[in-house]
């Protein structure tokens, strides 16, 4: 490894080789706590995804801890001197008692594999896009921009702070009074052109050629954020005549962020620029006018999108991507006991594109052959029919809704000691979730999908089949990479 900037070496103890590993070569999983140190004794600032990370002084050094988030992908660290600036990329996996690194990869193929499946069978007749750049609208492109635009809007701020500006000089003849300053290039002018302005060897002239110097913020850079924000703008009045409230609400409250933005000093009197826009040494270096240049290139990156583990993939909630994946296999199984019968409202289609939509507290459904629904995220509260709650607004992850009776399936990326805690949990949608006809419970049955199984008491087994047949509700193993037998049986039985 080629030796830092800012001389500062960090190393991370190993549990599993148990021994001190390179910052860079360390392998993070989530949600844990790792001791750190290294032998510099000047002051430095250590971050983690841009926050300040606690450290102790030592006789050797410097020492701390960190904590990886619940969460994962590429994460990001800083190491801060007077003199130099380190930043160091690592990747934080799943934790390994849940799932493997295989099995993550394995997770990750299967969303891609079933979607494309349920794609074809739903009868739409374009291909997925998936990577490069594209001008189009998607709803990949709206979740970026919903993530990251405050991110923008304090970059925004920064340069309104301190916007590039330039001196522009120019020759102006003036009267002798108004002249400021005199120049060598003003004496020779008044040498040569000097007596057609009365002047002589004793008198100067009434007029005199001087330099006016003049601030403006007329520059390239300038005029490409104006560009810029105006096709930003264009963007977002695309997006609030879609048909969705939220992001039409969102929308318009961006616009008028853009339109603020463009009455500050610095933009008045600027013409967009117009053709294609080229990175200058600014967009390359400056702190401020960086970030803003790659937030807008990254704004069109969505032609295609992919789950390589080699790739940057930012950080992700992880029970959210074991959420979907347990979605899609319920959504293979019913495909395989031939009871899918339209998929179609998995797919929002923007612009001759279709996008996979799974997201939180936005209710997809699929509709099977015999009359039931299979619904992710459904949302069940006091004013909803044909069932409603009387206690709570209530969204169980996955249901199946066949002959006015619910199955509830909750996926809980969580290690399975913690099962009777959330089997407990589960007991709000038993009798929390009533018809609206006769106010009659509709909830039959209530699971947990996890990805690992472990030892439990004879009494209390909720994987075991009996204990489903006799309670009505316990658990079901959703491990990657394998087969759900058991489910697929419980499955058959109730449709």
């Amino acid at each position: 490894m080629a030796p830092l900037n800012s001389g500062v070496n960090i190393t991370v103890w190993d549990d599993h080789q148990k021994n001190w590993v390179r910052l860079n070569k360390i392998y993070l999983e989530e949600a844990k706590i790792y001791r750190w140190k290294t032998k510099s004794k000047n002051s430095f600032q250590f971050k983690m995804q841009h926050l300040s990370l606690p450290m102790t002084k030592t006789t050797e050094g410097w020492e701390g801890v960190f904590e990886t988030p619940f969460q994962s992908g590429i994460v990001s660290f800083t190491i801060s001197t007077a003199e130099a600036k380190d930043s160091i990329e690592n990747y934080v996996y799943t934790d390994h008692r849940k799932l493997t690194e295989q099995q993550y990869h394995s997770l990750l193929d299967d969303l891609l594999k079933e979607a494309s499946i349920c794609f074809q069978q739903s009868g739409l007749e374009t291909n997925i896009s998936t990577s490069g750049f594209t001008r189009e609208c998607s709803m990949l492109q709206w979740m970026y921009i919903e993530s990251s635009i405050f991110n923008l809007r304090n970059t925004f701020q920064q340069i309104t702070a301190h916007p590039l500006r330039n001196l522009r000089k120019e020759e102006v003849l003036m009267r002798r009074e108004r002249a400021k300053s005199v120049t060598p290039r003003s004496i020779a002018w008044m040498e040569r052109y000097g007596e057609s302005y009365g002047g002589s060897p004793t008198k100067l002239p009434s007029h005199i050629q001087s330099t006016k110097v003049e601030e403006t913020f007329n520059v390239y850079e300038n005029r490409v954020l104006l560009f810029q924000l105006n096709e930003l703008q264009l963007l977002l009045k695309t997006y609030r005549t879609i048909n969705d409230r939220d992001i039409g609400r969102k929308a318009t409250q961006y616009l008028d962020w853009i339109s603020l933005w463009k009455k500050a000093e610095f933009l008045q009197g600027l013409r967009p620029y117009s053709g294609p826009v080229k990175i200058t040494q600014v967009f390359r270096k400056h702190p401020v006018y960086r970030i803003w240049y790659q937030w807008f290139t990254s704004l069109y990156q969505f032609k295609t999108i992919t789950f390589d583990i080699e790739q940057k993939l930012s950080l992700k909630d992880t029970y959210l991507l074991y959420e979907m994946w347990c979605f899609m296999q319920i959504i293979r199984t019913l495909r395989e006991l031939g009871q899918l019968d339209d998929t179609a409202e998995l797919f929002t289609k923007k612009d001759g594109y279709y996008f996979l939509r799974l997201s939180e507290n936005k209710e997809s459904v699929i509709h099977l052959k015999n009359g039931g629904q299979l619904i992710y995220q459904r949302i069940i509260q006091i004013n909803t029919n044909p069932y409603y709650s009387y206690t709570q607004r209530m969204i169980p992850d996955i249901v199946i809704d066949y002959q006015n009776q619910l199955y509830v399936m909750d996926p809980k990326y969580r290690i399975p000691a913690n099962l009777p805690m959330a089997l407990g949990e589960m007991h709000k949608y038993r009798d929390g979730i009533l018809a609206r006809e006769d106010d009659t419970r509709v909830v039959k049955d209530v699971y947990i999908l996890t990805p690992t199984e472990c030892y439990m008491p004879s009494d209390k087994d909720f994987y075991d089949v009996e204990f489903h047949e006799r309670y009505h509700m316990g658990a079901f193993c959703f491990s990657p990479g394998e087969h759900h037998d058991v489910f697929k049986e419980w499955l058959g039985k109730i449709l």
